[in-house]
């Protein structure tokens, strides 16, 4: 019997291509990370093995080569772009590149690097936003109006072992694009482009041997997170006027072979500019497969020679919502701002009412087959476990507050016995001990009497500055965190500490996870702030007006701790620093 490799089953594309190709016949072996992947609940998944991580690459391609030397699948196809990674690397004349349906090399690479398909797009007179590449920090400076879109010219990366996604960001002034680029542009060079409004258009397209066979068009009804992003609701259309031809001139000069969408944004006034070209499956391909192009299937009959169909007709108006990160969307858009230009916002009473739309057969939802039911069961138990995880997380959250008096007052008690003998040690914990922590210290060094402070990260990269919003926003309330530089925890600074303030429950869970001997002097620095709160936002790419609001937020609990506990400054001795911790370009200030 024929039969496809599907990776990647945890992804929406794979869900679809596995029940796409199954209800024709083919028998589908799915790969998945782990066994709750939302692929595997499908009864067409014949086969379901566990598929190992994409780094090293050499390794993958090996497990890869080995299975399909004992099955020898007709078709295999890499769902996602972290293990399409590894097809990039194989010889033009390898066959596992031939059995996934791929452009050649050249084509691929032009798809994956931003600054590369930005080129062609030049080349071929496809609009573009405007912007600048950006490969030296000492570029970061300079005028620009906002927002600005921030894109790293890789999706993906690998570093220190793993690989890492890198998406892009929507920067509101100078300090947050600072904050980015200094991150970014040591590991990879960045486009910085101007925002274009709009919703976004897809031209879905498959190609075989350089011309075009099918295509499709969809517009994002719901986009997640609100700034843009993937859609969670589409609906089917014709081709905006000069999308198609646009996306063609791209694709017919790479000589294309197999699927890709071509993504636009669309202005208000009809004019377009190109987002990306993505050279895989396709998160909404739930919508093309609904309305009537069977992208999954026309894979197959390429890479098996059957007879392929000419140009499908498909149904326009078709919406296909994805149920779970929709309902995220849904509240995420009834409490946004629907005034602010840049939130890609729907009208809230309308939005609310759309899914009824399924009643009369003009909406569908990802997966959701009456033939095939276990992609839908799987994802409805995730989402279930979601509330429920959302649940305990506002239930440890409102049991921490609830101890608030009984904390501070244990804190208390525990400080002023050290105290008696010693000058108590503070320990600030966040995650990458860049923003929040290494504030937090500082403050504390001008608030806290007689007391040594320290800082740390879970984050195990030490010597990272601090984002340039942060130090600059810093500065400005007067503290200078130039000297700043991040110090990976350890069991010997937490062994050492008397009192430790970490800022959200991801420090405290790993605290329960690492170190479970320390988490009774751990207490969140929130729990001292006005109002009280146990989590504390991390400041890092967020723009001047959020950055502030936190600094302040941080500097006001500081302040409280030190009334409540009895720390408040009345030396103007300055203890020692504890081993390994320095006091950074700390300007001394009275409050």
């Amino acid at each position: 019997m024929p039969g496809a490799l599907i990776l990647d089953g945890h992804s929406r594309a794979a869900v679809e291509a596995t029940q796409s190709l199954g209800r024709a016949g083919v028998e589908v072996t799915v790969c998945a990370h782990e066994p709750q992947s939302i692929a595997f609940g499908s009864r067409h998944a014949r086969h379901k093995l566990e598929q190992p991580p994409p780094v090293p690459v050499e390794g993958f391609i090996a497990w890869l080569r080995e299975l399909d030397s004992r099955h020898c699948y007709d078709l295999i196809i890499p769902s996602t772009e972290s293990s399409l990674q590894a097809f990039v690397a194989l010889p033009e004349e390898d066959p596992l590149r031939a059995r996934a349906v791929l452009p050649s090399r050249h084509a691929l690479r032009i798809a994956l690097q931003r600054d590369l398909t930005w080129r062609l797009a030049t080349e071929v007179a496809v609009p573009v936003p405007a912007q600048r590449l950006i490969d030296a920090l000492p570029d970061v400076i300079g005028a620009s109006t906002f927002p600005r879109v921030l894109k790293p010219v890789r999706s993906k990366a690998v570093e220190r072992g793993e690989l890492k996604t890198f998406a892009p960001v929507i920067v509101r002034d100078a300090a947050a694009r600072s904050s980015v680029l200094q991150d970014w542009v040591p590991r990879m060079a960045v486009l910085d482009q101007e925002y274009v409004p709009g919703w976004g258009v897809g031209i879905e397209v498959l190609y075989g041997n350089g011309k075009l066979l099918w295509h499709f068009a969809h517009e994002r009804l719901h986009e997640w997170p609100l700034t843009g992003g993937a859609s969670t609701y589409r609906r089917a259309i014709e081709p905006p006027e000069g999308m198609l031809a646009a996306a063609r001139r791209m694709l017919d000069a790479l000589e294309w072979h197999g699927v890709a969408m071509v993504e636009f944004k669309r202005r208000r006034d009809g004019s377009f500019a190109l987002m990306e070209i993505n050279p895989r499956l396709w998160g909404s391909l739930a919508l093309s497969v609904a309305a009537g192009v069977d992208f999954p299937l026309g894979l197959w009959q390429l890479a098996t020679g059957a007879p392929l169909p000419a140009q499908p007709r498909y149904r326009r108006g078709l919406r296909v919502r994805h149920l779970s990160t929709d309902i995220a969307w849904q509240k995420a858009n009834f409490l946004a701002n629907h005034r602010d230009p840049f939130l890609l916002t729907r009208p809230r009473v309308r939005s609310l009412l759309e899914p009824a739309l399924v009643l009369v057969g003009r909406e569908r939802w990802d997966h959701f087959r009456w033939s095939d039911p276990g992609p839908m069961w799987r994802e409805l138990r995730q989402m279930a476990r979601t509330v429920v995880s959302a649940g305990q997380r506002q239930g440890r959250i409102q049991r921490m507050l609830r101890r608030r008096d009984r904390v501070i007052a244990r804190s208390a008690t525990r400080l002023a016995a050290v105290r008696g003998s010693r000058p108590p040690l503070l320990v600030m914990l966040c995650q990458a001990n860049i923003c929040r922590s290494p504030f937090a210290a500082l403050v504390a060094r001008t608030r806290l009497a007689n007391c040594r402070i320290a800082s740390a990260g879970f984050d195990p990269r030490a010597d990272r500055h601090t984002p340039p919003n942060v130090a600059e926003e810093a500065i400005r309330m007067g503290v200078d965190m130039s000297e700043c530089r991040s110090t990976p925890v350890s069991e010997e600074l937490l062994r050492a500490a008397d009192l430790i303030l970490f800022m959200d429950l991801k420090q405290y869970d790993e605290l329960r996870s690492r170190f479970p001997q320390h988490l009774e002097r751990a207490v969140p620095l929130g729990l001292f702030a006005e109002p009280v709160t146990v989590e504390i936002e991390d400041p890092n790419h967020q723009d001047a007006i959020v950055t502030r609001r936190i600094l302040i937020q941080i500097e006001d609990a500081v302040a409280r701790l030190a009334e409540m506990l009895g720390l408040g400054k009345d030396l103007e001795d300055w203890p020692e620093d504890p081993p390994g911790q320095t006091s950074g370009g700390l300007r001394r200030r009275r409050s």
